[in-house]
């Protein structure tokens, strides 16, 4: 009797398939089985396998990225600091900004303390966004906060060149990182200005949540006929490339296995000359575990990795030994899990055609927040 071979028997698999898979998915999405199957010569069941079991069990995740400015939003890093009062309440404070107040992102950051938070505003109103948490302040609910334009984001593609699909874990050489190439961030520059519609933010809403959904599963959730969604997604969010790429990220739950666990650290480097930057940004671009990139119109540069507990010290060394002198330009602090939260497009924002920005809505929902919150 001849011997079939299980999709799980990776034993006579080429070394670097599961590593050509991956890159392939950040091009294709997770979805595109056949065109993944094209470009890495491996069978669709193959993939499939991968996609759905293996590469879940190993930790990956696969995220859709957004263009922003095709949508009219252009993304914010804010540091916030909360007054002692309302301290305890700040991520029911937060949760509330992200319903009324384009709050994608929060986290806080210790040992610091601060949170930072990521608003993806409609263009044009940064300075009112800027005036509102001016008034938070006046009020009482902040006591610092820093808000400033990203006009250069980035979410680096993984490579997998040291991570070994074997052990399902990081290994890495380090003294072959500061010989990797580089990544240099791209040029400030927008697309322009997409006609999308509201079918066209819950396609990306729900692709952000899980990239592994297809049109079927969503249109059934959304109660909207299957066509319809289908036809949206093929001339609006495909031709137009509202979600540019996917990314894949490495992370596994603290809780679980301790060695296999990361710790969301955040780098970021203030009063830059243009040569610390490109020396800053050089050193970090080399680093496997970075996730994304900012740069900020005032100049600062802002990092973001999933580092294994076990690599921590060995980042620490590289950083310091990659740009030794940048290091009191250099602020490193790491994501609290428990207050931190990260959430889709503010797809309920668009209103009528348009983004919707009132800056007395959002007043009110923070006083709302607060009050139920103080109940507890």
């Amino acid at each position: 009797m001849s011997h079939t071979k299980s999709l799980q028997d990776t034993k006579d698999e080429a070394p670097d398939l599961e590593a050509r898979i991956i890159n392939a998915i950040g091009k294709a999405g997770p979805r595109n089985v056949a065109q993944i199957s094209r470009m890495t010569g491996a069978h669709q069941e193959t993939i499939r396998y991968k996609i759905k079991r293996r590469f879940g069990r190993l930790g990956f995740k696969f995220h859709a990225e957004v263009d922003y400015s095709k949508l009219g939003l252009s993304p914010h890093w804010a540091d916030l600091d909360f007054t002692k009062a309302y301290a305890p309440m700040a991520t029911q404070l937060l949760t509330a900004l992200n319903q009324v107040g384009y709050l994608t992102y929060y986290g806080k950051v210790v040992p610091q303390g601060n949170f930072v938070a990521l608003f993806t505003l409609p263009d044009g109103t940064t300075e009112q966004y800027r005036e509102f948490l001016s008034e938070l302040k006046n009020r009482g609910i902040l006591s610092r906060f820093v808000i400033d334009r990203a006009p250069v984001s980035r979410h680096k593609p993984m490579d997998p060149e040291f991570f070994s699909f074997r052990s399902g874990r990081w290994e890495i050489e380090w003294n072959k990182v500061p010989k990797s190439a580089s990544s240099p961030l791209p040029a400030a520059s927008r697309a322009a200005l997409q006609d999308f519609d509201d079918y066209d933010l819950v396609i990306i809403k729900e692709l952000q949540k899980d990239s592994l959904q297809h049109l079927t599963d969503i249109a059934r959730k959304l109660n909207v006929h299957q066509k319809t969604l289908e036809y949206h997604y093929r001339t609006h969010v495909q031709k137009w490339k509202l979600v540019p790429a996917y990314r894949i990220r490495w992370a596994q739950d603290i809780s679980k296995r301790l060695i296999h666990s990361t710790a969301t650290t955040r780098l970021a480097f203030h009063g830059l000359t243009k040569t610390e930057l490109l020396e800053a940004q050089t050193a970090v671009s080399k680093i496997p575990f970075l996730w994304s990139e900012d740069l900020l119109e005032d100049g600062t540069y802002i990092a973001f990795l999933y580092v294994p507990l076990t690599d921590i010290m060995s980042v620490s060394t590289y950083i310091n030994d990659a740009a030794p002198h940048l290091a009191t330009k250099l602020e490193m602090g790491f994501i609290k899990p428990t207050e931190s939260y990260l959430f889709t497009i503010p797809y309920n924002m668009h209103q009528g055609g348009k983004w919707k920005f009132n800056p007395k809505q959002m007043t009110s929902a923070l006083q709302k927040a607060s009050v139920s919150s103080a109940q507890k």
